[in-house]
């Protein structure tokens, strides 16, 4: 049977405390021994050691060796970039190029960097990281702002290819400036009291006041509405009068009836306008002239021309109140009342005949129409026979 030598063990989590020169330990580390070291006793001038040789356990401080002495390793290539061990032969090779274009990095020493901060060099022999003050500062994301700039530390040319410019002036009657050259002028630029418009000029927005006392408007025929489709609303103009009360009055066209009207106490409703007609003076009306059935014209001045195409004018506004168009005779007028008789009556000093035969005399009847008394025969003469006139013969009686 085989014979089984074993080391000096120990199922702690620390390494022995001492060991002989050449002496083996194991220690499980308190894992079972997933996790244990195997040391070994060195001896050096400062007296014995305790070394790790290894174990599954060695393998944790190899993440952070403290390595002494001077070890090595290979050279990678200038061009990697990746995990492995940089020797200083590496590190000179690829900083070379960098060395040379920035004078003094050797004497630079980057102490406590923070975001902000830039290179520096101090003119002499040493780059240093500072962080910007004063009016400007940058970021981390190297985003550069200028909080703030003194007065009179930025002077401003003439250069006219640049954004400064040194002077702002406006156009009489069109735009006023104030304020514009200094450097410290605060320039207000708006319209002057009294504003030309040499262009065309479009207001949009829903109202629009003009307070002045005086309009003038060159322009003979001004465009009310419009007309893409029918809004059911009046067109004309509304003025406002006071009277001994503020009232609003309206002339123009009422869609409605489509019928021009004036409203001279008239209620706006929407661009709708109500209330009872005012009246109207014209010097003149051309054309066909159509009302409605009035009953209180007072007067219609003189007709010159035309023909009157209404009811027959009463007696009382200096017509007859008679339709002759189909009468022939005589207009009388007896009690204010006119009448058309087909003669003229001896009451309005005619004769009451229509016609008297040749040679006829006419004979009064009093108030009554005058009779006609035919002429005689050869030889008659005219007498009186109870108390009628009449022809006869004289008769000289017999001897």
């Amino acid at each position: 049977m085989a014979n089984t030598i074993q080391i000096k063990r120990s199922s702690a989590s620390s390494a022995p405390g001492s060991l002989g020169k050449g002496e083996l330990a194991w220690v499980d580390h308190g894992t079972g021994g997933a996790a244990g070291i195997l040391y070994v006793g060195d001896m050096t001038a400062a007296g014995a050691v305790v070394r790790t040789i290894g174990g599954p356990g060695w393998a944790a401080p190899l993440a952070s060796p403290a390595l002494t002495g001077n070890p090595t390793a290979p050279t990678q290539a200038s061009s990697d970039n990746s995990t492995r061990l940089a020797t200083t032969a590496y590190v000179t090779t690829a900083t070379a190029s960098m060395v040379t274009t920035v004078a003094g990095l050797t004497d630079t020493v980057i102490s406590a960097p923070a975001g902000g901060h830039v290179l520096i060099y101090d003119g002499t022999n040493s780059w240093d990281n500072k962080a910007l003050s004063g009016d400007v500062s940058i970021s981390a994301a190297g985003v550069t702002a200028v909080n703030g700039v003194a007065a009179n530390s930025v002077a401003l040319g003439t250069d006219t290819t640049g954004t400064y410019v040194s002077t702002v002036t406006g156009t009489a009657n069109e735009i006023a400036v104030t304020g514009s050259g200094g450097e410290a002028a605060s320039v207000t630029i708006g319209l002057p009291s009294n504003v030309t418009i040499a262009g065309d000029l479009t207001v949009s927005g829903t109202t629009t006041t003009v307070s002045s006392t005086t309009v003038s408007i060159a322009d003979p025929v001004f465009v009310l509405g419009q007309n893409a489709s029918d809004d059911n609303k009046d067109r004309g103009v509304e003025f406002k009068y006071n009277d001994g009360t503020a009232k609003v009055g309206w002339f123009g066209y009422d869609d409605s009836d489509a019928k021009f009207k004036y409203i001279a106490n008239a209620t706006n409703t929407s661009e709708v306008f109500s209330g009872t007609l005012g009246n109207v003076a014209f010097g003149s009306i051309d054309g066909t002239l159509t009302t409605a059935s009035q009953t209180a014209i007072t007067g219609v001045g003189t007709i010159t021309t035309g023909a009157w195409q209404g009811t027959a004018v009463g007696a009382t506004y200096g017509g007859t109140g008679l339709d002759t168009s189909s009468s022939t005779g005589v207009a009388i007028v007896s009690g204010g009342t006119w009448s058309v008789d087909a003669e003229l009556n001896v009451a309005q000093g005619g004769t009451g005949l229509a016609s008297l035969a040749a040679e006829a005399l006419m004979v009064g009847n009093g108030t009554g129409n005058m009779t006609a008394l035919t002429i005689g025969s050869n030889g008659e003469v005219l007498q009186v026979t109870g108390g009628s006139p009449t022809w006869g013969t004289l008769d000289g009686g017999t001897f």
